[in-house]
């Protein structure tokens, strides 16, 4: 069941959004309210583009089979970039969550159960792909 878990993470992510690992705009982006509130700054880089160029290190680093999927780094708004990475459970998923605000990277942790979650079918990719009008 793990198993199928995150390979459908996988395949869904690669379906929409081209490829699991960094994506300029992700289809599929953690809610910029969805979690637990932002913790203090972990570190504050030189500048806004070194804080961005951390994130695409920490996505490349996050490799299988630690770490399921891995996202960013993708612009929420002007001066808040940020990087997700997620780990398949059998209950659902561990969610990280890493953010620049300017050069100040911080990042908040939570867990999203799938136990509330309906299945997912062929019918649902068919309403997100082709939306009726």
């Amino acid at each position: 069941m793990l198993r199928l878990m995150k390979l459908t993470a996988l395949a869904l992510t690669a379906l929409l959004v081209g490829s699991p690992r960094e994506a300029a705009a992700p289809a599929v982006a953690v809610e910029a309210d969805e979690g637990p509130p932002f913790g203090p700054a972990i570190r504050t880089l030189a500048n806004a583009p070194a804080c961005s160029s951390e994130l695409s290190a920490l996505v490349r680093a996050s490799a299988p089979p630690v770490f399921d999927a891995a996202v960013g780094p993708y612009a929420v708004s002007a001066g808040d970039v940020r990087a997700h990475r997620v780990k398949a459970r059998d209950w659902g998923h561990e969610i990280e969550e890493y953010r620049c605000l300017g050069a100040a990277l911080s990042s908040r942790r939570w867990t999203h159960s799938l136990s509330d979650v309906k299945p997912f079918t062929l019918e649902d990719i068919g309403r997100m792909s082709f939306p009726a009008e």
